[in-house]
C-alpha cells in the first residue's frame, strides 16, 4: 500500500503548472512539451496499474465477490469496439475533426499496433493467471485497453476540437467496459487499469508518429491548447475510488467477539461547488474485509493449537451518503479540503459460516481529508483519508474504519 499512495502522490505534484513550464521551453522544444503531456494523461493509470500488480491488486475482488457473485454477460465483448464506432460514424455521418480520413486511419493503425504489441508481450511474457482461472494472459486487459485507446483516438479528434463531451461520452464506454471485465471475472482491478494507461499512451504515440509522416497534411481542425488545470478553483468531480479499510473496533458476531485486518473499498464519488471553498459531494461504496477471533484458543484444537473446522464471516458492507465540502489552494501545485457525509448503511448476510451474520440496514456517519490535481484535459487526481461509521445495531457489529485511497477522476469543470 506504501508503494501506491507514494507513486500517486508523486504524480500529485507533478511538475509547476504549465504556464510556469511554457516560459522554460523555447519555441524548439514544443515536441518535448507534447511528449511531457502525453506521458502525464497515461501516467496516473500505468503508474497504478503497475503498483496494483500481484496481492494488492487481487485483494478488490472480494468485492465483486461480494456484490454479484455470479454476474456474467457478453456485453463487454461488442462494447470495446463501440468509441471506435463512434470514431468512424462520426466521420462517416460527416462531422469534421482534427483529421482526414487517410491521416486517422493511418493513426489508427499506428495506435494499434502499438496497442497490440505491448499489451500482447506483457501477457504471454508475465502470463498473469486471470481470477476466473481460465488462463494465463490476464496482465493487462486486452479489451480495455483497445476500447481506451479508441477513446482516446476520439478525445483528439472530437473533445479537443468540438466539444469535450464527445471525449466524456467515449471515456464512458470505454469504462463501462473495464468494469464489466472485472464484474464478469475475467480481470483483476490492475489488469484493467494498466490496459487504460497502454490504450491512451498508443493513441498518444500513434499521433506523434502520424504528426511526423504527414506534417501538416490531413489536419483539418487544430486542437485547443492541452494544458494542466490551474488551482485557483475547486475542482467538482466525478470519478471512481479504490482504497483500503482498516475496521479499528472490536466486533460481536453470533455473541463472539472478532476482529478485522485491512480489507479494499471501492467507491463512485463526485462533488459540485458552488464557489472557490464550498460545495456538496455524494459517495456510494462497497466495502469487505475479513474477520477472524479475538480469542481462538477457546475455539481451537488442544493438539495442534490450530482453529478446527472454523469460519468466520466476510464483512460485505454498502454505504450511500452526501454532505458539504470545502476546498482550499495550496500554492500552484495542488488543493485540499474536508468534507462530511451523513446517509445509509447496509451490511450483507453471511451464513454458510460458523458464526453467522445476517443483513442489516444502518447509518452512516463519515468524515474525510483530500488532496487533488488536475492532470491534464479534466482528467483529475486525488488522494483521501476518509473516516467510515456505519451503525446497525440489535446486534449487528458497528463497523468504524480507516479507508485510505486514491483515485482518477473526470474534472467536470473542464467538461
Amino acid at each position: 500500500m506504501k508503494k501506491i499512495i507514494l507513486t500517486i502522490s508523486i504524480l500529485l505534484l507533478l511538475a509547476s503548472p504549465v504556464s510556469a513550464q511554457k516560459k522554460a521551453f523555447s519555441k524548439n522544444s514544443a515536441k518535448k512539451e507534447t511528449a511531457i503531456k502525453s506521458l502525464a494523461f497515461s501516467a496516473p493509470f500505468i503508474v497504478t496499474g503497475a503498483a496494483l500488480y500481484g496481492a494488492q491488486g487481487r485483494k478488490f475482488q472480494p468485492i465483486r465477490e461480494g456484490i454479484s457473485p455470479g454476474f456474467s454477460t457478453h456485453v463487454d465483448e461488442y462494447i470495446q469496439y463501440s468509441p471506435l464506432a463512434m470514431l468512424y460514424g462520426l466521420k462517416i455521418a460527416g462531422v469534421e475533426g482534427r483529421s482526414s480520413w487517410g491521416k486517422t486511419i493511418v493513426t489508427n493503425a499506428i495506435s494499434a499496433a502499438a496497442m497490440g504489441a505491448i499489451v500482447n508481450g506483457m501477457k504471454y511474457t508475465i502470463k498473469e493467471p486471470r481470477p476466473d482461472g481460465s488462463r494465463d494472459n490476464g496482465y493487462p486487459s486486452g479489451h480495455t485497453a483497445l476500447a481506451f485507446m479508441s477513446a482516446n483516438m476520439v478525445h483528439h479528434e472530437y473533445g479537443l476540437t468540438r466539444s469535450p463531451w464527445y471525449s466524456a461520452a467515449a471515456y464512458g464506454l470505454a469504462t463501462t467496459t473495464a468494469v464489466l471485465r472485472v464484474m464478469n471475472n475475467a480481470h483483476y482491478a490492475q489488469d484493467v487499469i494498466m490496459g487504460a494507461g497502454i490504450g491512451i499512451l498508443s493513441t498518444e504515440f500513434g499521433y506523434f508518429v502520424a504528426d511526423l509522416i504527414f506534417k501538416d497534411r490531413g489536419s483539418l481542425l487544430g486542437e485547443r491548447e492541452r494544458t494542466f488545470g490551474n488551482t485557483d478553483s475547486p475542482y467538482s468531480y466525478f470519478g471512481i475510488n479504490m482504497g483500503y479499510n482498516k475496521i479499528f473496533n472490536k466486533m460481536k458476531i453470533s455473541g463472539i467477539d472478532m476482529e478485522s485486518g485491512w480489507g479494499t473499498t471501492a467507491s463512485i464519488d463526485g462533488a459540485w461547488y458552488f464557489n472557490n471553498m464550498w460545495g456538496a459531494g455524494i459517495n456510494a461504496s462497497a466495502n469487505n474485509a475479513s474477520t477472524s477471533l479475538v480469542n481462538p484458543i477457546y475455539y481451537s484444537s488442544s493438539v495442534s493449537g490450530s482453529i478446527m473446522g472454523v469460519t468466520t464471516p466476510a464483512l460485505n458492507w454498502y454505504t450511500v451518503s452526501a454532505g458539504p465540502r470545502i476546498s482550499a489552494k495550496a500554492g500552484n501545485i495542488l488543493r485540499f479540503g474536508a468534507g462530511f457525509d451523513l446517509g445509509y448503511a447496509y451490511i450483507k448476510e453471511s451464513s454458510n459460516v460458523s458464526f453467522p451474520l445476517y443483513s442489516k440496514s444502518g447509518l452512516f456517519l463519515g468524515g474525510t481529508l483530500f488532496a487533488e490535481r488536475d492532470i491534464i484535459d479534466g482528467v483529475l487526481v486525488r488522494l483521501f483519508a476518509k473516516s467510515d461509521n456505519s451503525f446497525f445495531g440489535n446486534e449487528r457489529p458497528d463497523i468504524s474504519s480507516l479507508v485510505l485511497g486514491w483515485s482518477v477522476a473526470i474534472n467536470l469543470n473542464y467538461w
